[in-house]
């Protein structure tokens, strides 16, 4: 059956529907580069600032780390609402992995930025420092937590 989409008539002569797409918006899809791209972005301005010591890097990394964490929250819910919901709380080892890394990133996130800001101040410069390691070890967590989270994502959308 031909359609005549300008005026809305089949072959037949019938009148027709426009199609409607609807999409439905995935929001801890969207949600997950946003940690994962600050987790990122903390740990290269680290490095940066390790050396070539401009103290612009240290403050990046501390703003990256503090957006990261901060979107942490969002993305932990949305991805704890859709598997309630998309995924009924599948109880499989899969989602626990998910489950239980997303909240040490969490966890983790949040004790660094409260450390960074409370103990060591979130404008004092520490390259040196052996505070400053401390801080790159939990970036590296962070970035390996992602690495793992998009991993096990992977698995569960492209089965």
């Amino acid at each position: 059956m031909k359609v005549d989409m300008e005026n809305n008539i089949t072959a037949a002569g019938a009148k027709t529907e426009h199609a409607v797409i609807r999409y439905k918006i995935h929001w801890h899809v969207i949600l997950i580069h946003f940690p994962i791209s600050f987790f990122v972005a903390s740990f290269g301005f680290q490095v940066l600032h390790l050396f070539f010591a401009p103290a612009c890097f240290e403050l990046a990394t501390n703003v990256a780390l503090i957006a990261g964490a901060t979107m942490m929250i969002p993305t932990t819910l949305s991805g704890w609402l859709t598997w309630k919901k998309g995924y009924k709380g599948a109880n499989v080892p899969l989602f626990q992995r998910k489950i239980i890394t997303s909240f040490i990133m969490l966890g983790l996130s949040l004790i660094l930025v409260i450390w960074r800001i409370l103990f060591l101040g979130l404008f004092k410069e520490v390259p040196t420092n052996p505070e400053h390691w401390i801080y790159m070890v939990g970036n590296i967590v962070l970035i390996v937590g992602a690495i793992l989270e998009g991993y096990y994502g992977g698995l569960l959308n492209h089965r």
